[in-house]
């Protein structure tokens, strides 16, 4: 190997590796698209340990570059577009914009790898890894996936990098100060901003892995919308979904036959509402066992005809059938046992956990992808024309996920853990991409969880099993605008929250209009909650419980008013949507954003964290508190010959000199409560483009 050693170097677009003996370090600093450059490090001379292109990771190419060896010396630097890293002779990493030489990022330490025991514990070697930044005051943050802390800008708080119920943890992050960073390693660990420093810990890596991503020279977009498009050219743009997926869907738990999900379709249609999908939730397998990948004509006639059935009426169907899970009665099991297509535990067995009893299958093997999906298509694709997946439990859940062995027993859990939802969607992205597969267009797959990248695949994401309040309600407002945030476009919420609502509540049909007045602004529109009250549905035990009604209209009459009010504004905006979708798609550009997104200029909008902009034109400002009768708005200021319109009464408001800020009402009686404050961006001299008329 020859080194170069010299006092200053200076690469454009090239690769170098770094030797940096005080450190006991080989650092490799690549260009990696546009202002952007990637940072990887593994211990010097030690052959158990080496560069590899060949782990999960979340960006959609492999290097393929040829690295310079260069010697650690004072001055030393790498450029690429806007970005510059440069090293002290200390070794520590020191990030700058080169347009105007602000500093983004610095290592307060060098970064620390030690050899460590991974969970499962296995015969090879891993490292633990910890990285820690220099504080920035005033810095904010944004990302980090989804997570219920109630804040938007989440500095001071500590999460875990390891998916669970309601918790989504997508390790990229936006800094104000005008970079992004992404961590890519699928480990467990932690994540803190705070005041003394920036920390992020893996339990397990066999390599350290990181991008940090900066706004263009000379670009006058949005520097936020800047960092989202690097991000996604980065790690995968997402794909258009279907124009169907921008209306109206429909779910509880649980529609549990035919009859029912025919007869609630039936109900939307004949009362004039509009409807895109109804789903079917878990269970739908019972009375077979979980894996059989089929629905039991018991409860299920004719799910063909049924499928049919809805499409005559312009409405989709979804399934949620757990298929990256299997028990040992399945008739599907003893060949993906054979093949080695189960995942193991410590001791190189089955390991047992997922859920209802079931065994996980391993994604981390292409094998046992193909074979999972090739049961997917047998049992619902060919016979049923079902294409529309409902991913649950994808973190996967269930009991000692952190031991678990993937990757036909050499990958433990604390190394790749956090990337199994990524790797289901991954399944699902190469079934349907399948040569001759009808369905390739035309298929929506919406998950509990995600990992960074996992929009490439098409991977939609709904909140988890939240609670039916209005503190959960605020801590989703929020949650949603950081996984816009995180580069997952598609995102939704169980509308009304998940758990403890009674339709027959005052308090509960005040909160389902609330969070329905925010759903219709959400990138997906779905209601799905497990009920009490209201009309029995049970009609027997043998498809199993069905639960309380989730319909809007036993909801009351006062409730069902207001819903069908806002279901009528979505229905109109569905072409807005659509081109929502295609901008995200092309440009990363998230169809939810907060307000210093588009307005990053304007101080009053910085810190604004219960509003949000639906695309380039809407700005919405549900009531997100219990019994309030009006709430504060602020209104960023526009151009000379633009001004906000209040959609519900038609009220323009200027604010050419500067942001305005407003009280509005937000009535619980009357037709007043179906309104809120709900704005359009307009040429002043043209007529709103979405009305009551």
């Amino acid at each position: 190997m020859w080194i170069i050693s010299a006092l200053l170097v200076v690469c454009v677009r090239a690769c170098i590796d770094v030797i940096d003996t005080a450190n006991n370090q080989l650092l490799r600093i690549e260009p990696w698209h546009h202002d952007a450059l990637r940072i990887r490090a593994v211990p010097l001379h030690d052959q158990r340990f080496v560069l590899r292109d060949d782990l999960v990771s979340a960006f959609v190419h492999r290097s393929n570059a040829t690295c310079t060896p260069v010697a650690l010396s004072p001055g030393l630097n790498v450029t690429n577009g806007n970005l510059c890293v440069s090293l002290s002779d200390a070794g520590l990493l020191a990030f700058s914009r080169v347009s105007d030489g602000k500093h983004l990022l610095t290592e307060k330490t060098v970064r620390m790898m030690t050899i460590t025991n991974s969970s499962p514990p296995m015969s090879a070697p891993f490292l633990a890894l910890a990285l820690h930044f220099e504080a920035v005051d005033g810095e904010r943050i944004y990302g980090l996936g989804q997570h219920k802390t109630g804040q938007l800008d989440n500095k001071g708080v500590r999460l875990n990098l390891a998916p669970a119920n309601t918790e989504i943890l997508i390790p990229v992050a936006h800094s104000s100060l005008g970079h992004a960073f992404l961590f890519n390693l699928p480990s467990f660990g932690t994540v803190e901003y705070n005041d003394t420093g920036t920390f992020w810990y893996a339990q397990s890596v066999l390599q350290a892995d990181f991008w940090v991503g900066t706004t263009g020279i000379g670009d006058t977009r949005s520097p936020w919308a800047q960092l989202q498009g690097s991000y996604a050219d980065a790690t995968g743009h997402a794909p258009v979904y279907p124009e169907w997926a921008s209306g109206f869907w429909q779910c509880k738990n649980r529609y549990h036959n035919q009859s029912q999900i025919l007869d609630v379709t039936n109900g939307y249609v004949s009362r004039g509402y509009p409807l895109s999908l109804m789903i079917i939730d878990y269970f739908s397998w019972n009375p077979l066992p979980l894996g059989d990948e089929a629905l039991p004509p018991s409860c299920w006639p004719d799910p063909k005809a049924m499928v049919d059935q809805l499409k005559t009426l312009g409405v989709e169907l979804m399934i949620s059938p757990y298929f990256h899970s299997v028990t040992s009665a399945s008739k599907n099991y003893p060949t993906a046992l054979a093949h080695g297509f189960i995942v193991q535990n410590s001791s190189g067995q089955p390991a047992l956990g997922a859920f209802a009893g079931a065994y996980l299958y391993d994604l981390f093997q292409p094998a046992a992808r193909q074979y999972a999906f090739g049961k997917v298509k047998e049992g619902y694709m060919d016979p049923y024309g079902l294409h529309h997946w409902w991913l649950d439990c994808d973190e996967p859940c269930g009991s000692h996920m952190d031991k678990m062995v993937y990757n036909n027993g050499s990958w433990p859990a604390s190394l790749v853990g956090a990337a199994y939802p990524h790797m289901l969607d991954k399944m699902v992205w190469e079934g349907m991409a399948q040569p001759g597969m009808r369905y390739e267009k035309d298929t929506v797959m919406l998950g509990r969880s995600a990992w960074a990248g996992s929009q490439r695949y098409g991977g939609a994401v709904w909140s988890g099993d939240t609670t039916s309040d209005f503190e959960n309600l605020n801590q989703q407002f929020r949650a949603g605008l950081n996984m816009a945030m995180s580069g997952i476009p598609y995102w939704t919420t169980d509308i009304g929250g998940y758990g403890g609502g009674n339709i027959d509540s005052s308090d509960f049909r005040q909160l389902i209009v609330r969070w329905f007045q925010w759903g219709a602004f959400c990138p997906l529109f779905r209601n799905h909650g497990r009920r009490s009250g209201g009309p029995s549905q049970e009609g027997g035990t043998q498809c199993g419980d069905t639960g309380g009604s989730n319909e809007i209209w036993n909801f009351g009459s006062s409730s069902e008013a207001a819903i069908a009010r806002v279901m009528k504004l979505r229905e109109q905006l569905r072409p807005y949507v659509l081109e929502q979708y295609q901008l995200a798609s092309t440009e990363g550009i998230p169809v939810i954003r907060p307000l210093f997104f588009d307005f990053w200029e304007d101080s009053g909008a910085q810190m604004i964290d219960d509003q949000l902009m639906f695309g380039p034109t809407y700005l919405v400002a549900p009531q997100l508190l219990a019994n309030a009768t009006e709430r504060l708005v602020y209104l960023p200021q526009l151009p000379s010959n633009e001004a906000w319109q209040n959609i519900f009464t038609g009220v323009k408001t200027n604010t050419t000199h500067g942001g305005a800020n407003l009280t509005e009402p937000t009535p619980l009686q009357g037709e007043g409560f179906s309104s809120f404050p709900l704005y359009m961006r307009v040429v002043t001299s043209r007529s709103v483009l979405v009305s009551e008329e």
